[in-house]
């Protein structure tokens, strides 16, 4: 009787184990589409005079799902005042090469949604002068010659003792492709700017990271936005691959409107005659 009872425990218990094993319900099931990321050409270029200064500065491409990458650039830049002027600067700049791939047959066509956020801080503390901005923060995707999508966040800039806090946002943007091999390209800029001063210290800075790295002495030109929360500063971009389709609710075309036969003329009886039929 023991070893009846022990017998059918164990394949009881295999059995559960075969059926955990078959379903797998952790495991999520492949996007239609996936992106390929292949080869890149990314660069930053900081620039400074004197004793500006310029921090951080990097880009990263991180493939966030199978179907989605995400770009971020970083950087801070900031200038202060002298007997002479100073400057710094920061050119970010990236082609990224990447390819579409089916995973199942008979899709729909694919579909690109882009989208970008542009979050930091623009600071002047001098007003004699003083001047910080960031360029357009632009992303476009194309194919070989031809642009398939393409955003731009404006510029924005401070001069003369303002303070800005940029938290910018363009998309999503979308369009229905082939698969195939696509480039992303992205640009951005930071600049500071202070001209000399015989009086007054002052500096200027331009802030798009979350740990900027400058040196204790620009602490007094980052103090209006010290307590924001610097977790997203940055140009971020999302680039994801869905399968295209009609939006929930939608109908995909109007009903068929009902065809109906024209009437028939109707057929009038012969008129009778007084005395017919007598």
């Amino acid at each position: 009787m023991m070893r009846k009872s022990a017998a059918e425990i164990f394949l009881a218990c295999a059995v559960c184990l075969s059926a955990l094993l078959v379903a797998r319900p952790g495991q999520a099931a492949d996007p239609p589409y996936v992106i390929v990321l292949r080869s890149r050409d990314g660069a930053v270029t900081p620039e400074r005079s004197r004793d500006a200064q310029t921090g951080g500065g990097f880009i990263q491409v991180t493939q966030v799902e199978p179907n989605v990458i995400m770009v971020l650039m970083r950087g801070a830049v900031a200038a202060g005042a002298g007997h002479k002027g100073e400057t710094a600067s920061m050119q970010f700049n990236l082609h990224q090469d990447f390819e579409i791939v089916p995973t199942k047959a008979n899709l729909r066509p694919p579909r690109l949604v882009l989208a970008a956020w542009a979050i930091g801080s623009l600071q002047s503390t001098l007003k004699e002068g003083g001047t910080a901005d960031h360029g357009p923060a632009c992303a476009a995707v194309v194919c070989g010659p031809n642009p398939v999508l393409n955003l731009c966040i404006k510029p924005h800039s401070v001069g003369c003792s303002e303070n800005l806090l940029v938290n910018d946002r363009v998309g999503p943007l979308e369009a229905v492709v082939e698969p195939g091999g696509f480039c992303l390209q992205q640009t951005f800029a930071i600049n500071a700017a202070q001209p000399k001063t015989h009086c007054h210290p002052g500096s200027a800075a331009a802030n798009f990271d979350p740990d900027p790295k400058l040196d204790t002495q620009w602490n007094e030109v980052m103090k209006p936005f010290r307590a924001v929360p610097h977790k997203d500063f940055g140009f971020r971009v999302i680039l994801r691959v869905v399968e295209d389709g009609p939006l929930p609710g939608v109908l995909v075309a109007p009903p068929p409107v009902e065809s109906l036969p024209p009437p028939k003329p109707e057929k009038k009886e012969p008129a009778l005659e007084p005395n017919a039929g007598r």
